[in-house]
């Protein structure tokens, strides 16, 4: 058999989708971190990051220790519910063309 075709162990990262890959929150730990959250979520760790460093605008509930931001869930889940139900308003921050390099 040659390399192309072997198969991958189950538990392998070339055999879980992105679908079966996501958890459910209430198995994430209090408070959880970033890298956490994206796998939950199904995002980049380095967009979560930038959601939290652009918090005035995106209003994502974190808090950081040292250089790694935290989460706490019953103010997360209370976050993704708000922007379901359209209460909470998710955008970005604006870009100015003169901050662009």
């Amino acid at each position: 058999m040659t390399p192309e075709h072997a198969t991958a162990p189950i538990d392998s990262p070339l055999t879980t989708l992105p679908s079966e890959a996501r958890t459910d929150l209430s198995s994430l730990p209090d408070p959880c971190t970033s890298l956490d959250l994206a796998r939950v979520l199904g995002k980049s760790p380095k967009t979560i990051v930038d959601w939290c460093q652009e918090r005035a605008y995106t209003r994502i509930p974190c808090f950081r220790l040292g250089n790694r931001w935290y989460h706490r869930l019953p103010e997360l889940i209370r976050w993704l519910n708000g922007i379901k139900s359209g209460q909470i308003e998710f955008r970005r921050k604006p870009r100015i063309s003169g901050d662009r390099r």
